[in-house]
């Protein structure tokens, strides 16, 4: 199944993280994002500010339904940079390439 396709599931504080060889595994699936330490990052470059918030917007809305929060901040007045990470976990978890994958998809919907 496509990352985009599945649901994130709860996370219990102690679970462990993904291995380094399951996140290079799973970051094939999701190749726009860089693996940056312990965090999935991508910088989306919009055509304004209002474009910028509208996204941000957007992503909370898909974070809200997953109950999986990035750290989220707008630069420059038009780039978006998230960064995932599970904090019950201490490092990467699936849920973080699910919810890439899923705003991915959000982005590649946008008018052009």
């Amino acid at each position: 199944m496509d990352l985009a396709g599945e649901k994130c599931a709860p996370i219990e504080p102690g679970t462990p993280p993904l291995t380094r060889r399951e996140q290079l595994s799973l970051s094939k699936k999701v190749p726009d994002w860089t693996l940056e330490g312990t965090r999935l990052v991508q910088k989306f470059t919009c055509r304004n500010f209002i474009e910028a918030v509208k996204f941000l917007n957007n992503i909370s809305v898909i974070a809200a339904e997953e109950m999986h929060y990035p750290e989220m901040c707008i630069t420059g007045q038009r780039h978006v940079t998230v960064s995932l990470y599970t904090h019950a976990s201490g490092g990467l978890t699936r849920n973080d390439f699910i919810l890439a994958a899923k705003i991915t998809e959000k982005w590649k919907e946008r008018p052009d």
